[in-house]
């Protein structure tokens, strides 16, 4: 059960310093104020494509990315794993 929970635990702490990561991205790719509420959307509607796209040419974010799929997968085996021998158990006592 330590192990599921060490996993889950990993994929945590990976997603909060990505969603760090793509913050820190977005505030690079900010300007100064602008005057009319509709340019001041579209152009935080731009930062944000913008932030994104650098985010995904990051080979740090691109990494993180990559591992979260891995624990994420490690994750859900694991899980699928456990409640199987939960369900074998249960089936097997009752033979």
């Amino acid at each position: 059960m330590n192990e599921g929970r060490t996993t889950w635990n990993e994929l945590s702490e990976r997603l909060d310093a990505l969603g760090l990561k793509l913050k820190l991205h977005l505030e690079q790719a900010k300007d100064g104020e602008l005057s009319g509420a509709l340019e001041a959307l579209r152009q935080k509607m731009a930062d944000i494509f913008e932030a994104t796209g650098n985010a995904v040419k990051d080979e740090a974010v691109r990494a993180d990315i990559h591992d979260m799929g891995r624990l994420l997968a490690d994750a859900v085996s694991t899980t699928l794993t456990r409640m199987g021998d939960d369900v074998r158990e249960t089936f097997g006592r009752r033979s």
